[in-house]
């Protein structure tokens, strides 16, 4: 028995048709595709809790803060919170992601062309860095640096590039669903052009930025400050129990250093004896 978990080596290779270990076919490729497109779906998820998470720490912290202060600087704090706030909400008007607005925009201000002369099908070939005649997601998050930069600057106190990047990934996830018709999380030319056929394409609802929706409610907030209660709690304990060790250790240390001065002085007394013994005989 070699201790192999024969199952779980097996479930590592689930997008590999193993009626025919002998050959890699195009099942196999299908199979592979779903299993990495179930694996990025997976990370995306996890990137919106951990982004949710963050909100909900920032927020913490904050109400954490203003018990510490009085009454008058805990005034002070709100209002500047709230005019951080509103400074980070004025900003231009976001182009809904994927609409021939924004690729107009990108057309225009990154490729530096004639937004009069703008068309589709060059456009996906500008953008199609690699050539391999795909827009992957890096490739489409590329496009919306000019719409994210309307909203967030890293010189500004008041923007947040963490919720930029939460953001990022938002607007691609959005043209993503609405132009990967395969859902193989890459956009081919023919779907590109099929997107831009669509009434959404021309006429767009507006695009509603993070700063106007709610991430969280009270009660998940709630339940997760009682999480970290718990965890500061569970953390607190180890830290006493650690300390205990310590000490115990410490007391078993001095206690043997006290054994070892003992040991040593009786070995100093044996020794002075002995010394004085020959001392006397000699005399």
């Amino acid at each position: 028995d070699t201790g192999i978990d024969h199952h779980a080596l097996l479930k590592q290779f689930d997008h590999l048709n193993h009626l025919n270990p002998d050959k890699f076919e195009s099942t196999d490729l299908d199979m592979l595709i779903k299993a990495a497109t179930s694996d990025l779906e997976h990370y995306d998820k996890t990137r919106h809790e951990e982004f949710k998470k963050y909100e909900m720490m920032k927020e913490h912290e904050r109400r954490e803060y203003l018990k510490t202060l009085n009454e008058e600087k805990r005034k002070e704090e709100e209002s500047k919170f709230e005019e951080m706030r509103k400074k980070h909400e004025n900003h231009p008007k976001i182009n809904h992601p994927g609409s021939k607005d924004q690729l107009k925009e990108v057309w225009e201000e990154t490729d530096g062309l004639d937004p009069n002369d703008f068309d589709p099908k060059t456009f996906f070939k500008l953008h199609d860095v690699n050539n391999d005649g795909f827009l992957d997601e890096q490739e489409l998050e590329a496009l919306f640096t000019k719409e994210l930069e309307k909203v967030y600057d890293p010189k500004n106190e008041e923007d947040d590039m963490v919720e930029m990047e939460e953001e990022r990934l938002r607007m691609r996830e959005h043209v993503m669903n609405e132009v990967d018709a395969n859902k193989d999380r890459l956009v081919t030319l023919d779907e590109f052009l099929k997107a831009t056929e669509k009434k959404e394409f021309l006429e767009p609802d507006s695009w509603e930025t993070l700063d106007q929706q709610q991430l969280f409610t009270e009660e998940e907030l709630k339940e997760y400050e009682n999480l970290i209660s718990l965890q500061e709690n569970e953390l607190k304990k180890k830290a006493d129990e650690l300390q205990k060790q310590k000490e115990e250790l410490q007391r078993q240390h001095d206690q043997l250093e006290a054994q070892k001065l003992e040991y040593h002085q009786v070995v100093q007394q044996m020794e002075q004896k002995n010394y004085n013994k020959k001392f006397l005989h000699q005399g």
